[in-house]
């Protein structure tokens, strides 16, 4: 019987829209530096590119591939040093609002991504942390997703078993996988630039998909029990 439910952060809780813009908008002027014909639609191929390669880390892949290793550090320095004057703020995903006021009725709700304590302090200060049992962040850790351990140590920090669990995400390759691995039950968004990621073989397969939070229902859940 699923008793807790385990919510990435970026994708699940936080609308990662305005990142993703920058993103592109500060990887393209960087690349742009080495190669005055990169165009901001190259930015969107290469994209397109790493999330149907699975490619973990899709930044560096594109900064990598464009610039090579010489300026390949440099440049990933670059992106991180401006990006982060336009990621300062967080923004809520539309419908964890509802979400967390109907599911934690029923379940534990518990955070399984890889932002850290301003993150955690963004949820205090939006009256959203209460509903949450379990509210284990990154720094707390030093591996991370897509490495099954992590969600392994996670669980036993929370005293939660796998086959009682589910993983909410946007990524079948840093989510949905290691998640059934280690014997979650697994539900992704389809939202963001992962969003036309297609499972490779039936193992990867979330056992639910859905456009938007806000199609998920207390009854899918109780669904997936009578399946197992």
């Amino acid at each position: 019987m699923i008793k807790n439910i385990f919510l990435d952060a970026g994708g699940v809780i936080l609308n990662e829209r305005n990142f993703e813009e920058n993103s592109a908008r500060i990887i393209t002027q960087v690349i742009h530096r080495y190669n005055k014909k990169y165009l901001i639609e190259n930015y969107w191929d290469d994209v397109e590119e790493a999330v149907y390669r699975f490619i973990p880390k899709v930044y560096d892949y594109i900064l990598y591939k464009n610039i090579g290793e010489p300026d390949f550090k440099k440049s990933k320095d670059q992106y991180k040093t401006e990006i982060r004057e336009f990621n300062k703020n967080f923004e809520l995903l539309d419908g964890i609002k509802d979400f967390l006021f109907e599911f934690s009725k029923r379940y534990k709700i518990g955070i399984l991504g890889q932002y850290g304590i301003d993150f955690k302090s963004y949820l205090q200060e939006e009256h959203l942390l209460p509903y949450f049992t379990y509210t284990e962040i990154q720094d707390d850790y030093t591996i991370t997703k897509p490495d099954p351990r992590y969600f392994e140590m996670i669980l036993a920090a929370c005293n939660c078993k796998p086959e009682e669990s589910v993983m909410i995400g946007d990524r079948i390759d840093k989510d949905i996988i290691p998640a059934k691995m280690v014997g979650m039950k697994t539900i992704r968004i389809e939202v963001g630039i992962h969003k036309n990621q297609k499972p490779r073989i039936p193992a990867e397969k979330p056992d639910i998909t859905v456009h938007t939070l806000k199609e998920l229902r207390v009854e899918m859940l109780k669904r997936m029990d009578c399946r197992a």
